[in-house]
């Protein structure tokens, strides 16, 4: 592997990554703070910018030709980094030029329909409840109505779509099974509902979330610690058991609707 060449300086990639080590968390900080990053959001970029810096023996820096001023080039990268940052956690999600225009609240209402895939209303409980916007619920609403990008309904706890019409080659009889099981799953979803009513807010939203997300997912998307995070879906999973098995739904009908995303591992389990 080439090596690759030095700054022009007389100072060595250490000593300049040292020396200007503030300007690189300024200017990680004021790229998140234009992003709207939170607090620990920023943090995180801030570790992650000083780390690829120091990655392969300073690499990056080792690649300054002293076209511009070493701050100007620092700033450069910062920016791609930044862009580097948010594909690895989003993917090639952006805020819509719209979002942009009306400001921090309908980015975050649109990072969190598109980018998480939640519904209006788990959003905007988000919104009020865990980052503490200063906007009201209708507010949201008429934001909502602005943006371009509308998701479909998510699937709530793993519900599957109702087969209203007969399949192919399928019996009266066959048919007539077919639509009494689809009502019961219309009956058990909607006792499902009221299980869900009767739960606090923030548990019943992740209970929600539950149904399509890791673990992992929910934690970062709602700012809680992961692994108390298990214990707690497992008590909210418990009430919500006991509460159907009291309304006559049986342990099969129960499992059938709990569904959850595979691959879901507890750290340090």
């Amino acid at each position: 592997m080439a090596t690759l060449p030095s700054p022009p300086s007389d100072l060595t990639p250490e000593q300049l990554y040292l020396g200007h080590l503030r300007h690189i968390d300024a200017a990680a900080r004021h790229s998140a703070r234009r992003r709207h990053f939170s607090a620990d959001e920023t943090d995180d970029f801030v570790s992650t910018v000083r780390l690829k810096l120091l990655d392969n023996g300073y690499e990056v820096i080792r690649k300054f030709q002293g076209k511009s001023s070493f701050r100007t080039f620092l700033t450069t990268v910062v920016e791609r980094l930044m862009l580097d940052y948010q594909n690895h956690l989003w993917g090639k999600w952006r805020p819509s030029a719209e979002a942009e225009r009306l400001g921090h609240a309908a980015m975050r209402l649109e990072m969190h329909q598109v980018r998480d895939g939640l519904t209006f209303d788990e959003a905007c409980e988000i919104m009020l409840m865990n980052e503490r916007v200063e906007i009201s619920r209708r507010e949201l609403e008429a934001i909502a109505e602005r943006l371009p990008v509308r998701n479909p309904p998510r699937r709530i706890l793993g519900e599957e779509e109702l087969a209203e019409r007969p399949a192919d080659g399928e019996t009266p009889a066959e048919s007539a099974l077919s639509r009494e099981a689809a009502q019961r799953k219309r009956e058990i979803l909607e006792l499902l509902e009221q299980a869900l009513a009767r739960l606090p807010a923030e548990d019943r939203l992740i209970a929600r979330m539950r149904g399509d997300f890791q673990v992992v997912r929910i934690a970062k998307v709602l700012g809680l610690d992961q692994k108390p995070l298990y214990r707690r879906i497992d008590r909210i999973l418990k009430t919500l058991r006991t509460d159907l098995v009291d309304h006559g739904v049986t342990a099969d009908e129960i499992a059938e609707i709990l569904a959850f995303p595979e691959s879901d591992e507890e750290e340090g389990s």
